[in-house]
């Protein structure tokens, strides 16, 4: 900000005070934790049942709505990888289902539209699994216009990302589940893509990330032995013949 202040013709600081000041030490982060598919199921099913409600014998339409939009509503978290506001700010009008593809433009932060977090425009190709449960949303009645909320409450408007999280909280702790964050569903999606083999290239890309390195904290999803496997395949010559028996002198 000072150095800012020093550039700018506005401003015209002298000099940056805080120049020759030590910086923060920034910690490294820890090693990221993620669910299973199976385990996303497991969630996505008490979510849809409704038994994270408790005792209650019978539910009413609009929390039939909601704990169906919420079932799904992890999936896409899981299988799409978007973040939380992205995924409050997805209209219809934003899906390609020919190509399988969701454009992710805008983002929800405190309660205000705007754009995504890096300010970019991306394309995420949609798996299965996230195409599967969008098009299960898209089977409802009402509020499926391409300008509409792909996750709304039952009158249409946009969806209240708090009060989601507190019932995937209760669903998640009724699952006996590990007590991971909703924001561990978009690390469940790269931790598996990167253990399943995708390059990190195309998982920065489809996460949105602006640097390769933290693409690269997903690394640990992929077992060691298979690393290991990788670099002896890249090293094995491809004439066994030419190996020779004895070391050779330089």
């Amino acid at each position: 900000m000072f150095s800012f202040g020093v550039r700018s013709p506005k401003f015209r600081l002298a000099a940056n005070p805080v120049k020759e000041t030590d910086r923060r030490r920034t910690p490294e982060p820890g090693v990221l934790v993620f669910y299973t598919p199976e385990e996303i199921e497991r969630l996505a099913g008490i979510l849809e049942s409704g038994d994270y409600r408790g005792h209650r014998l019978t539910r009413d339409a609009a929390e039939e709505f909601d704990d169906r939009r919420d079932a799904e509503a992890v999936r896409v978290a899981a299988y799409s990888g978007l973040r939380l506001g992205e995924q409050l700010a997805l209209r219809w009008q934003d899906i390609d289902w020919a190509g399988s593809v969701l454009t992710i433009s805008r983002a929800v932060s405190a309660g205000i539209g705007g754009p995504t977090k890096t300010g970019h425009v991306r394309r995420v190709q949609m798996a299965d699994q996230s195409a599967a449960a969008l098009k299960g949303l898209a089977q409802r009645s009402d509020f499926t216009s391409p300008d509409d909320y792909v996750f709304c409450n039952a009158y249409g408007r946009r969806l209240d990302g708090s009060a989601l999280r507190r019932r995937y909280k209760h669903a998640r702790d009724k699952a006996g589940l590990r007590p991971l964050r909703w924001h561990d569903l978009r690390h469940t999606f790269g931790s598996l893509l990167v253990a399943g083999g995708v390059d990190l290239v195309s998982v920065q890309d489809a996460m949105g990330h602006s640097q390769l390195a933290t693409t690269s904290r997903y690394l640990h999803a992929r077992p060691a032995t298979e690393r290991a496997a990788i670099f002896t395949d890249a090293f094995r010559l491809s004439d066994p013949a030419q190996r020779s028996g004895s070391p050779q002198r330089l």
